[in-house]
């Protein structure tokens, strides 16, 4: 070793955590004891001393618990209460540059991939079939409309025949007195009906393919013609 120069040893400042640690254990007590003592509940001195401060409340109570505890471990209330204020700032700058640092999130833009498109059009096919046999099974299930819009009931007329005419549901047989009559596409029937003298009685019947049928009964009466004068 060179002539006048002597070897000191440089103490590094010691952390809050480490000074309340220190002080606790040279007096012998565990953080229960100190709680008994304090009224500071044992999670909030070890956070304290584990310098966890984000599991620490309001900074109010926390320096209360400072100035209770420096003062049952014979330490400065003033000098704790200082460096623990020093060490919550540098912890919520780096905190922060933390924060600023990390990479925003990006957007994940929506794109439509030719496996998007097949399941897209799985989908609505699958739709549409449910909705079809869902109409099919409820025609099925449903007795058939039918409307008769001529002749009305208790007509009276003079002529020799009279039209039949209506709306019932497409793809069903249509009888009129028993004689099949064409429906077309939209459900329109019409038939022309002989009379005889008197009351006439017309039946239309409408049966679907399930075999479930509605009628209608109809009475015509025919006068004879009146001689004019």
């Amino acid at each position: 070793m060179a002539a006048g120069f002597t070897l000191r040893k440089i103490r590094a400042s010691e952390t809050l955590g480490g000074k309340l640690r220190r002080a606790r254990k040279r007096k012998g007590v565990d953080l229960v004891e100190v709680e008994l003592a304090t009224k500071i509940r044992a999670k909030y001195l070890e956070a304290l001393e584990e310098e966890e401060f984000n599991f620490l409340p309001n900074d109010v109570y926390v320096r209360g618990f400072l100035t209770t505890y420096a003062e049952y471990l014979g330490l400065d209330p003033g000098k704790i209460t200082q460096l623990y204020n020093q060490q919550k700032t540098t912890s919520t700058i780096k905190d922060d540059a933390t924060f600023s640092t990390a990479k925003p999130l990006k957007e994940r833009s929506f794109v439509i991939t030719p496996k998007l498109v097949v399941i897209t059009f799985g989908v609505i096919f699958c739709l549409c079939a449910v909705v079809y046999i869902t109409l099919q099974v409820l025609s099925f299930a449903s007795v058939p409309q039918l409307n008769v819009d001529n002749p009305t009931k208790d007509t009276v007329v003079e002529e020799e025949s009279i039209k039949v005419a209506g709306m019932t549901d497409p793809g069903v047989s249509l009888t009129v007195n028993k004689e099949i009559v064409t429906v077309d596409s939209s459900g329109r029937f019409e038939r022309q009906v002989t009379l005889q003298k008197g009351l006439n009685t017309i039946i239309i019947t409408a049966t679907n393919k399930a075999g479930k049928e509605t009628s209608k009964v109809v009475v015509i009466e025919r006068k004879t013609k009146t001689a004019e004068k």
